[in-house]
């Protein structure tokens, strides 16, 4: 089913300043979505990973406390996401990322203000939701509405400069919590969320370029595209429901790839350090290879979305699954290479691989119009491999310590297979450009445009 992009406020008033006409806002859109995907941060492993000694010692939280909190926030993430992102695609980011960051912001409150341990256990569930579904998804779904043909180099951007800030901010919660003790830090974030980030969204974020006459990527009216034609408003809401895309050998394809990705790497995170002493290194060394993780996933997502912009990048699936399963190897053994600068860089990059080919991917060819919901159902089911991913390696590792690996090798070979094989979808903006509407049995498996 092909959408129309939503003609609203067709008589607004040409406005000045960075909303203007001639001014692109989509760049501000991006800066905005960054910041928003970075204050995620306390939701999200890293947070979780600050606030856990300062929880047990001031708050009278137990480690199993946090675990549990983390566990039932990987499930109800699983569950909610998809019907969050169809509140995305029905009412529009702007009015969910309000009421979200004013959730988030007295989620912080509740934390620094109520002594209750329920309460706090509740808040705390709170700020795992809505920062790891309802934030994430939100800034993510509202950048790509606003590009088309740049939409994978946006995307990239959002994800790498996103994820540079989220670890900065996270180490930054760290210091925070050593000055004025986790109740304050909790009642900081409370007031920033409430008066900076909150403010931000209410007064700066705009659903879509149509609402200021704008189009996607900035391009005036006038413009061309490849086919001679001038480009439409139409063109960046276009798309099919999840129903239909998922049903799609391209679409489980993915979502294979990225479940596979997921398992592997929580797995093997879970007990990393463990890993790296029976090894002879340290539990320090293994939390100084987060950095060139962080670094390596951040480049690969940021080179590989780019490139989908213009390439269908058929082997990006199998390349992928090659260098999940080496790293895989290689945090088994890494006296062969010696450099755990290295070894996290590749694991980072594993990583960043499948998934910024999917962040660029799943709008490019399946359109926008329901892009939160696709996102969503995705998310959904990666959260859910992830938390099977400890438990599974633990069940593989005591039988043996090869079987994990070889287990991931079978998977990553049969999915690296099956990307070869299967039928490309056309680009959506080629579907809209037709008068057939964008039939999912008309697949290519031409290299590139």
């Amino acid at each position: 089913m092909i959408g129309e992009w939503p003609r609203r406020h067709a008589n607004v008033p040409k406005r000045r300043g960075p909303r203007g006409a001639g001014r692109f806002y989509g760049w501000w859109i991006l800066a905005m979505g960054i910041v928003i995907f970075a204050w995620t941060a306390m939701a999200q492993t890293q947070g979780f990973s600050v606030l856990l000694l300062p929880l047990t010692k001031e708050m009278a939280f137990g480690s199993h406390d946090i675990a549990l909190i983390f566990l039932v926030g990987a499930f109800g993430g699983a569950f909610l996401m998809p019907y969050v992102g169809r509140l995305l695609d029905r009412r529009g980011a702007r009015r969910i990322l309000i009421i979200a960051t004013l959730a988030y912001a007295g989620a912080f409150g509740v934390l620094a203000l109520v002594p209750s341990k329920a309460a706090a256990m509740g808040a705390l569930l709170a700020v795992r939701l809505i920062g790891s579904i309802v934030l994430w998804l939100g800034a993510s779904v509202l950048v790509a509405w606003w590009f088309s043909r740049r939409r994978g180099l946006a995307l990239g951007i959002l994800v790498g400069a996103g994820s540079a800030l989220l670890s900065c901010l996270a180490f930054g919660l760290s210091v925070l919590i050593e000055h004025v003790g986790v109740a304050g830090s909790f009642l900081v974030l409370a007031t920033l969320t409430l008066f900076v980030i909150t403010p931000m969204v209410i007064w700066g974020v705009v659903d879509t370029p149509e609402e200021l006459h704008q189009h996607p990527d900035g391009a005036p009216p006038s413009a061309t595209d490849s086919q001679g034609q001038p480009p439409s408003a139409d063109e960046g809401r276009t798309g099919v429901r999840a129903s239909e895309a998922y049903r799609t050998p391209f679409a489980l394809v993915m979502l294979a790839a990225g479940s596979l990705a997921a398992i592997v790497t929580t797995g093997y995170l879970f007990h990393e350090a463990t890993i790296f002493i029976e090894q002879g290194a340290t539990a320090q060394d293994a939390a100084r290879s987060l950095v060139p993780q962080m670094v390596g996933n951040a480049v690969g997502i940021l080179i590989v979305s780019s490139l989908v912009d213009r390439h269908r990048l058929r082997g990006i699936v199998a390349i992928s699954m090659v260098q999940l399963v080496f790293t895989l190897w290689w945090g088994f053994n890494l006296q062969s290479f010696g450099s755990l600068w290295l070894f996290g860089l590749s694991f980072g990059l594993a990583t960043g691989l499948i998934f910024g080919y999917v962040l660029a991917a799943l709008p490019r060819y399946f359109g926008t119009l329901h892009l939160g919901e696709i996102r969503g159902t995705f998310g959904a089911v990666t959260m859910m491999m992830a938390s099977f991913g400890p438990l599974g390696f633990d069940v593989l590792q005591g039988v043996d310590t090869s079987v994990f690996i070889w287990v991931a090798a079978v998977a990553a070979a049969l999915i690296s297979l099956a990307s070869l094989i299967i039928p490309w979808p056309e680009p959506m903006e080629d579907w809209a450009n037709t008068s057939q509407g964008p039939d999912l049995a008309r697949q290519s498996s031409g290299p590139s445009e």
